[in-house]
């Protein structure tokens, strides 16, 4: 808590928020629109689910409400949010220090050794760095409990501790659930070779874990399973943007590069040595680089430890540390434990700085009980790293934009200084651990100076990165809010709002109905949509996460329905705007508020359409003519709209889409639109005419999520415009209802009751059991101590 309160303390008094500028900007631009439009959603009384202020509509559901530590961020709702977060963070650091504390204690170590080995965890570099993007703290934490049951179950046969951590794993992300099972698998194999004789065998541990497991897993479903269907049907799995061809066909046993193994060395004495945040020079980036950072002291008590171990041993632990650094090594491998899915380190820092401190801690341990320190070994380990860090590399690091920077640029020197001070100050308290009637007050010279070094390191990560002031937080939206509440005062209909300015995500935020999302699981056929329309190329990665949407394609804006265009800036330098759009107000800050004269409504009733194959052979401009023409559909349902007229790219205009054309397109399209009678997130239903059977078409994403009924028979929502929504609709008054329900939440929850029943009955009869057995040992004490029974 002192700790917490020294590097926090700026957030704690509410001079500044949890969010940053910097390269931590998917603070602002992900995780806290995220927060504000799950909390709006629940304070409204509705719980997650389809969402049209993300893109052009996604269900949110999956990651909602999987993770625990954001429900209190919720229910401060969305003007005290921001200012909650640091406190989450806080939550989540002192909650894995004393959890690790716990793990550290059931392996027997001395408590002084598991207050510096839960402090070196609760501070790393990933708790800290990574705490900067929330969701690794989360992780920490978690892993935290996942190895504090294991230990209980493996040491004290308690089981029911092991289910409850997979379950929060397993409902927080699919992929933290596989990382830290493969580290877990690591870490009982080091257990089981390296320690002290169990009852279990160790078939009969792994059966007991899978079983348990499979128990947590099911536990988690009305969570885990939406999130992993997110995952699964994303363009990052589903799409064409996968890393996986290119990581895994490089060389297997290639030497990462200078810039690389020098960053994971540096990053290794401290999270800023260099750099911090945009100023970071090295391999990739701040937060994507090696988080290894755990405390100089792991650094040299490490060696200490092979003269306190038998030789099996000795082979145990070298194994137990020399396979993650043969790992870092060779990136093939790093890139293999992520499934070839991305080169970057993540939850892989996390588990190197939980080896080096356990091993670490260990040593500590021997020594603090009595075991002689070896001085020439501590002494060779102090001179190695001071070598490491002053040997003038003969190398250049990049920064974030790609220059190359001369080592001696790219060093922090006083944090360098500091790094050799405390490596020094730590040497010199670990000697007296040579001497017996020091030993005790060496103790808590460590103790005091790992805090000091904690806090000293710490404090410069947080408080150099670029933060949002709490002043500034409110002001960068107001301008915008004040331009949506003029026009929502206005106009009562559907309508999608764009800007020229702002972020990705601001329409969470700013609760508005826009077309761009930056998300790491952006819908699917919303991304189809888009590269049918060549806006993004789907086999782009960072294109399919950080997506524009319709803001740079006038005629897809009024495709969508974007009815409103907030500008800032000279009006007169956008001709395309001001043929397309009205003036109707301004606010302060030269913030412009323009009318579209041709935004569509909603849904719109097409009695033409043109074949997916032939639309694929257009242009990029005549298929955004198209669209304004016909609904393209897929070749395989042409035989089910014979009273629809078919169109190929031999009847779109040859010369340039004028605007009479354009005006008399959508005023067709506009005659035969929905008339909504009410509209929610989930819910719409409204009404539509039509003289033929045809389709009306939706500008949201195709999702299975989606159900429809015609005049109260159900009808089948078909996907058009490569990834949009459609039904089929006979002649006549149409009565149209949608409803949206996210996928398998129901079957999810079922599930999720299955497993707390069984988790139930086990602890009741297990229980039961221990209470009978310990009634038969007071028996069996009394009658042997002649005491009545």
């Amino acid at each position: 808590m002192l700790l917490s309160f020294i590097v926090f303390h700026k957030f704690i008094f509410g001079f500044a928020v949890y969010l940053f500028n910097d390269i931590g900007g998917d603070t602002l631009n992900v995780y806290y629109p995220t927060f504000i439009n799950i909390s709006g959603t629940l304070w409204a009384g509705n719980l997650p689910g389809w969402s049209f202020e993300q893109g052009l509509g996604q269900n949110v559901f999956p990651f909602s409400l999987s993770d625990p530590s954001v429900y209190f961020l919720y229910l401060l709702g969305g003007d005290n949010l921001a200012f909650g977060i640091v406190w989450v963070e806080i939550f989540k650091i002192i909650g894995s220090g004393l959890l690790f504390f716990c793990f550290l204690k059931k392996l027997k170590l001395h408590t002084n050794a598991a207050y510096i080995g839960s402090l070196l965890y609760a501070f790393s570099g990933f708790m800290i760095v990574g705490g900067g993007w929330y969701i690794f703290s989360t992780l920490g934490l978690y892993t935290a409990l996942l190895l504090l049951s294991f230990e209980m179950l493996y040491s004290e046969n308690k089981w029911w501790l092991f289910p409850i951590s997979i379950s929060l794993i397993a409902a927080y992300n699919f992929v933290s659930l596989y990382t830290c099972c493969q580290f877990l698998l690591f870490y009982i194999l080091f257990r089981v070779l390296a320690g002290e004789k169990n009852n279990l065998t160790l078939p009969a541990l792994f059966l007991r874990l899978l079983l348990l497991g499979a128990l947590g897993i099911l536990i988690s479903a009305v969570f885990s399973i939406p999130n992993l269907l997110q995952m699964l049907d994303s363009p990052r799995l589903s799409g064409n943007a996968s890393y996986t061809n290119k990581l895994s066909s490089l060389p297997m046993f290639e030497v990462g590069s200078g810039n690389y193994l020098l960053t994971i060395l540096m990053r290794t004495f401290s999270s800023d040595l260099l750099g911090n945040g945009n100023a970071f020079k090295g391999w990739y980036d701040y937060l994507e680089a090696p988080m290894s950072y755990c405390g100089l002291v792991s650094l040299l008590l490490i060696p200490q430890v092979f003269g306190f171990l038998k030789a099996r041993q000795r082979i145990v632990y070298g194994t137990f540390i020399g396979v993650f650094i043969f790992a870092e090594i060779f990136p093939w491998f790093r890139r293999g434990f992520w499934l070839f899915q991305g080169d970057y380190f993540r939850d892989f820092s996390l588990y190197g700085s939980i080896i080096f401190i356990i091993v670490s801690m260990i040593a500590l341990d021997k020594i603090i009980k009595g075991q002689k320190i070896n001085l020439w070994a501590l002494a060779a380990s102090f001179l190695a790293l001071m070598m490491l860090l002053y040997f003038p590399y003969d190398l250049h690091l990049k920064d974030m934009y790609g220059n190359a920077v001369e080592w001696q640029t790219a060093i922090d020197g006083r944090v360098q200084a500091k790094v050799a001070l405390f490596l020094v100050l730590i040497t010199a308290c670990l000697i007296f651990f040579s001497v017996e009637k020091y030993r005790k007050y060496a103790q808590l010279f460590l103790l005091a100076i790992t805090i000091v070094e904690l806090a000293s390191f710490n404090y410069d990560t947080v408080n150099k990165r670029d933060a949002v002031p709490a002043a500034d937080l409110h002001n960068r939206i107001e301008n915008s809010i004040k331009a949506i509440t003029f026009i929502k005062h206005q106009d009562r209909e559907f309508f999608r709002i764009e800007k020229n300015y702002g972020g990705f995500n601001d329409s969470k935020v700013q609760h508005y109905f826009g077309s761009s999302s930056y998300h790491s699981f952006n819908q699917l056929n919303y991304i189809n949509f888009l590269s049918a329309v060549d806006v993004l190329d789907p086999s782009n990665e960072i294109q399919t996460r950080w997506a524009d949407g319709v803001k740079n394609s006038m005629l897809l804006q009024i495709l969508t329905g974007v009815k409103y265009f907030l500008f800032r800036g000279n009006l007169e330098s956008s001709p395309a705007l001001t043929n397309l759009y009205t003036k109707i107000g301004s606010v302060v800050n030269n913030v412009t508020v323009l009318k579209s004269k041709y935004a569509l409504p909603l849904g719109v009733a097409y009695d033409t359409y043109m074949v997916q194959s032939d639309f694929d052979r257009l242009d990029t401009h005549r298929k955004q003519i198209t669209l304004l023409k016909a609904v393209v559909i897929p070749d395989n349902l042409e035989t089910s709209l014979s009273t629809m007229i078919k169109i190929s790219g031999g009847d779109l205009p040859a010369y340039d889409y004028s605007l009479p054309e354009l005006a008399m397109d959508t005023d067709k399209l506009k005659i035969n639109s929905l008339h909504i009678d009410s509209f929610s997130n989930n819910s719409i239903d409204g009404e539509i005419n039509t003289k033929i059977r045809q389709l009306i078409f939706f500008s949201f994403p195709f999702d299975s999520g989606w159900k429809a009924k015609v005049n109260g028979n159900d009808v089948p929502i078909l996907m058009v415009d490569g990834g949009l929504s459609a039904i089929l609709v006979g002649p006549g008054s149409n009565a149209v209802s949608l409803r949206f329900s996210p996928p398998f939440v129901k079957k999810g929850l079922y599930l999720t009751l299955l497993g707390l029943l069984i988790f139930g009955v086990i602890m009741f009869r297990h229980t039961d059991f221990l209470t009978k057995r310990r009634l038969s040992r007071l028996v069996n004490d009394g009658k042997q101590t002649d005491l009545p029974a």
